[in-house]
């Protein structure tokens, strides 16, 4: 029970001893001149350096990477050939917790990087102050999206049931059409005149019916809005 309670300690003070911003100025005064963390410079990228390698690994390489190539580390050997066998100077002499900030630094920076991205833009207030637009859309606004929806659903639904009457209506008359042209001796001209009459009165008794009910609809959704 004591070993655990000295681990926890020792993992706890590991774990609050680093920090990001300490670790971000010491990288940008030791290592910035040579590293780019999201591309290669004289050296390699380190973005990812901490999720492949470790931080352990990591550390030891800061402190002293030609100790690592010295003994034959694949990776460290691998960075070696790849950059002309320019080795990197040794950091010997950071502190401890100096190199455990940057260590911290690298394995956060993707996180920061992320979670910057996601920050709302920035507006100036007239005074100057800066503050941040995270406003909410209006309620009314998508109360209006939702009636602009509506009454081009309604204009929509009305031009086809037009359309379906009228050829409803123009082919139940093609037959009478005829008759009326033998029995009453009409010719087509005035035929057609009073077929359009009849095509139109109907076609208006049918649409306005549909525009009752949806007119109907309408006021009750816009209610339920409310």
């Amino acid at each position: 029970m004591k070993k655990l309670f000295i681990f926890l300690v020792v993992l706890s003070s590991f774990t609050y001893g680093q920090d990001y911003a300490k670790g971000k100025q010491l990288f940008n005064t030791h290592c910035a001149a040579c590293h780019k963390m999201d591309k290669k410079l004289v050296g390699p990228p380190l973005q990812d350096v901490i999720e492949l390698q470790g931080a352990e690994w990591t550390k030891k390489w800061i402190y002293n990477s030609k100790a690592l190539i010295d003994a034959g580390d694949p990776h460290a050997v691998e960075i070696w050939e790849e950059y002309n066998r320019a080795a990197m100077p040794g950091y010997q002499f950071l502190k401890d917790e100096e190199l455990n900030d940057i260590i911290e630094y690298l394995s956060q920076w993707k996180i920061k990087k992320i979670e910057a991205a996601n920050v709302v833009a920035p507006v100036a207030a007239p005074g100057g102050q800066v503050v941040v637009n995270n406003t909410p859309t209006p309620t009314y606004i998508y109360i209006l999206i939702a009636i602009c929806l509506v009454i081009l659903t309604v204009a929509i639904y009305a031009f086809y049931v037009g359309l379906k009457a009228i050829t409803e209506i123009t082919a139940k008359t093609q037959s009478t059409n005829l008759y009326l042209m033998k029995k009453l001796h009409m010719d087509q001209d005035r035929v057609d005149g009073e077929m359009n009459t009849l095509i139109d009165n109907k076609v208006k008794k049918k649409v306005d019916k549909k525009l009752k009910e949806f007119k109907k609809d309408l006021n009750k959704r816009l209610k339920d809005l409310k």
